[in-house]
């Protein structure tokens, strides 16, 4: 005899009246448009509440990552541009110190109370391959006024002068041409070939060969005695009544040369 109380056929009728129940409520759910599963879903969420995210305190979050990336980026550049202003004085430094050093060897070598020594730069390089220096008739310069390096050697010659600015024919230009004497008075003719100084006699006092140094001198129009050539080291020729020599430029005006114009005071 079967037991219509048992556990099994409970729960099988229950889980009958569950699909019919669930069938019933999809039923009335389609013909209602679907009303009765809003108001389940809104009732469901009323029971069961989700959790609220302030959107504030999430853009206040992202803003201030924002702003740390940004100060940041602002920091580098503050120092790279730092670390860039400070080489620049580093180099202005060592430009200044290496002038420094090159006026006070200068004015060793020349003797301050008759000149004045003027410091002056190339600005540029004209067609002719003569250099442009700052300085001309604001300065009082003239024609043949001396270029010398450091070591008080003539390296130019003015060969023309305007308002703030004059054309100098340096050693190492094809056109170079200046006058010297010898401590035995021989004069001289030194042109260039742009590698060479070519020194040829054009008066000859004495024919010796240890001359050693050749000046220039006023009675050229020159401000006074600087060496041009030093010939110590330097094979000369004596022959026919003439001196000749060359020697090769190792001074080589640009613009980063230390030169300076010579006036008398």
């Amino acid at each position: 005899m079967i037991n219509n109380n048992s556990p099994g056929r409970r729960v099988y009728i229950f889980f009958i009246f569950g699909i019919l129940l669930s069938a019933i409520v999809f039923t009335i759910d389609i013909f209602s448009e679907r009303n009765l599963s809003k108001y389940l879903n809104d009732n469901f969420d009323i029971l069961l509440p989700q959790p609220d995210i302030d959107s504030r305190v999430f853009s206040f979050s992202s803003l201030e990552v924002f702003k740390t990336k940004s100060n940041l980026i602002n920091e580098n550049i503050r120092l790279k541009n730092e670390v860039i202003e400070l080489r620049k004085l580093q180099v202005e430094n060592e430009k200044l110190r290496d002038q420094n050093y090159s006026y006070n060897a200068i004015t060793k070598s020349i003797d301050t109370a008759f000149y004045n020594i003027i410091e002056t730069s190339i600005i540029f390089k004209n067609p002719s391959e003569e250099y442009i220096i700052s300085g001309g008739e604001d300065l009082n310069l003239k024609v043949k006024d001396l270029i010398i390096d450091e070591n008080s050697f003539v390296v130019g010659v003015v060969s023309a002068v305007r308002k703030n600015q004059s054309i100098i024919s340096s050693i190492q230009n094809s056109t170079f041409t200046i006058e010297g004497l010898d401590k035995y008075g021989n004069e001289y003719l030194i042109t260039s070939d742009s590698e060479n100084l070519i020194i040829n006699s054009i008066n000859v006092v004495a024919g010796n060969t240890d001359i050693k140094y050749i000046y220039t001198d006023i009675s050229y129009g020159h401000p006074g005695q600087f060496p041009i050539v030093d010939l110590s080291t330097t094979p000369v020729s004596f022959a026919n009544d003439k001196i000749s020599a060359q020697v090769p430029i190792y001074f080589k005006v640009n613009y980063f040369s230390n030169i300076y114009l010579v006036k008398i005071k």
